[in-house]
């Protein structure tokens, strides 16, 4: 925002343009970083709203500096703290907040994986790639500016494309469900973290013998097929064995070092490599039989299948032919 007026040189004819409270920098990363906590899966955990006071400081004292004086703003802004304070520190506290996002997003992702078979829209991929976005041109902006300051069409043309980003952030912002909410209000208990399993495992593996617990999983998961609900999760499989889900997640990472997604594709894989090699199934298309064993999409049964065998299913369904 602040580039436009200066770059079509407005400040010249309408002085009271000149340092506009729009410098953003402390802000922009941290709002969207309390975003990205409300819709995640620790969306129940005390908001961070604290990432935001720095931000709001900064605007309050960007704003009562337009209200001064032109002569006195001209004197704050030739001053070394000005730029200081209100750029630089600001650049480098958000850029920090925006690392400490994608570590969230990070966190957010292996959560899911642990609690979910149907991932859907829950990993929340398009937060990775607009925050990525906003890390890269925000770093891209300040070389250039430092490169050539007084060349304003990249700034110019930078935030036209960030107009651009903001309208896709809103489509997809509207679109996006809390993914803790998708739960339904079941027990509470999740969301986890990698520690959580690591420290679990180590207070499991001393009271319970953990191969006896996955024997239990395995044997109900496979005796009731339940792997074939599309959407379950392991709260509903922790509610069946009256379990609680992060004991079932830690056995299912100590015993066989995948997530709990990972392990409920390995069965419903290994049953449509059953479908596949029956005769009685040859007029099933290939997307029937994903949809049979319990994946919501065609690319998603064939990424899993991939995945596991090493092949595609219709690789594999003419290998049983031949």
């Amino acid at each position: 925002m602040l580039f436009i007026p200066s770059g079509l040189n407005l400040i010249t004819y309408y002085p009271g343009l000149f340092l506009l409270p729009f410098n953003f920098s402390w802000i922009l990363f941290p709002i969207f970083f309390v975003y990205t906590q409300k819709i995640s899966i620790f969306s129940n955990e005390k908001v961070k709203y604290w990432v935001l006071y720095p931000g709001i400081v900064s605007f309050i004292l960007q704003s009562v500096i337009y209200f001064l004086p032109y002569s006195t703003k001209m004197e704050i802004a030739e001053s070394v703290w000005h730029e200081f304070v209100f750029t630089y520190l600001g650049i480098f506290y958000s850029w920090g907040i925006g690392i400490w996002n994608l570590r969230l997003l990070n966190r957010h992702r292996m959560a899911v994986e642990n609690t979910f078979s149907y991932l859907g829209n829950k990993l929340l991929n398009w937060v990775r790639v607009f925050l990525i976005y906003l890390l890269i041109t925000s770093v891209l902006v300040h070389v250039l500016y430092y490169v050539s300051p007084e060349n304003y069409y990249f700034k110019i043309l930078f935030s036209s494309l960030d107009l651009i980003a903001i309208y896709w952030l809103g489509i997809n912002g509207i679109m996006q469900q809390n993914v803790l909410s998708t739960l339904n209000n079941k027990k509470p208990g999740i969301p986890y973290q990698v520690s959580d399993f690591k420290n679990e495992l180590k207070i499991t593996s001393k009271k319970e013998n953990l191969k006896a617990i996955m024997d239990k999983i395995d044997s109900y998961m496979k005796s009731s097929e339940a792997y074939l609900i599309s959407e379950l999760t392991i709260v509903d499989l922790a509610d069946q064995l009256e379990m609680h889900p992060k004991k079932i997640s830690t056995t299912i990472n100590g015993i066989f070092k995948q997530n709990f997604n990972s392990y409920v594709n390995y069965l419903r894989i290994k049953k449509a490599e059953d479908l596949l090699s029956k005769k009685s199934t040859d007029h099933f298309s290939v997307e029937g039989i994903g949809k049979e064993v319990g994946f919501h999409s065609k690319s998603a049964f064939y990424a899993a299948f991939k995945k596991i065998t090493g092949t595609t299913p219709n690789k594999f369904k003419d290998s049983i032919a031949r």
